[in-house]
């Protein structure tokens, strides 16, 4: 009789140790697509552009896969969602009439892109949760020495029903980066700042 108490005391403990141990294993490694959706036009005048996108979260990491547990594991999105993020701003800004370009001393002006927060969280509610997304982009335009930084965010809630429910990482989280960007190529400030001419004078002394 003790020795099956033990028996069964140990296998209660490993797995245990088991289901502890594949607690952080669980993770959906989410992979996100975006694009800018923009009206295409001719406002660039085929002004080149270097597009430049950093992945700057502190963290892979976007959130926890089940509201309820940790067990679950994470939601995570890789560093690289950058090259992602350039090839979707520089798809933009070519719809808005500006030629993405590599790195040149020919080339003045510069487009950076920082992907400062992409987080999700899901909120419990009855029946089901609130899925949420959400996105910063820091930009950074240089023109010629001339500097624009603006920010850009982007959200988007979802209401799933059902038990143990969790959403599309990889439509929920493109989707909300694509506002973002789209927000980004859309804004005629950042733009018209972009295209103007800056001429640079020297200092002779």
């Amino acid at each position: 009789m003790r020795r099956g108490l033990l028996s069964r005391t140990a296998t209660a403990c490993v797995l245990c140790a088991a289901v502890l141990s594949c607690a952080g294993c669980g993770a959906y490694r989410a992979d996100v697509a975006c694009q800018a959706v923009v009206e295409q036009e001719e406002l660039g005048r085929g002004a080149a552009v270097v597009v430049e996108a950093v992945d700057a979260r502190p963290d892979p990491a976007v959130g926890q896969r089940n509201p309820a547990s940790a067990m679950y594991g994470i939601v995570v999105v890789e560093a690289s969602v950058a090259d992602a993020l350039r090839r979707a701003v520089g798809q933009g800004l070519a719809d808005k009439g500006f030629s993405p370009a590599g790195p040149s001393e020919s080339v003045v002006r510069t487009l950076t892109v920082e992907l400062a927060a992409l987080t999700y969280t899901g909120t419990p509610r009855l029946g089901g949760i609130t899925a949420e997304a959400r996105v910063v982009l820091n930009v950074t335009v240089d023109n010629n020495g001339e500097i624009l930084k603006k920010s850009y965010e982007g959200v988007t809630r979802w209401k799933l029903d059902g038990d143990n429910v969790e959403p599309d990482f990889d439509r929920l989280l493109g989707q909300t980066l694509s506002k973002a960007v789209s927000k980004m190529a859309g804004d005629y400030d950042l733009l018209n700042f972009l295209v103007k001419t800056v001429l640079r004078t020297r200092d002779l002394g």
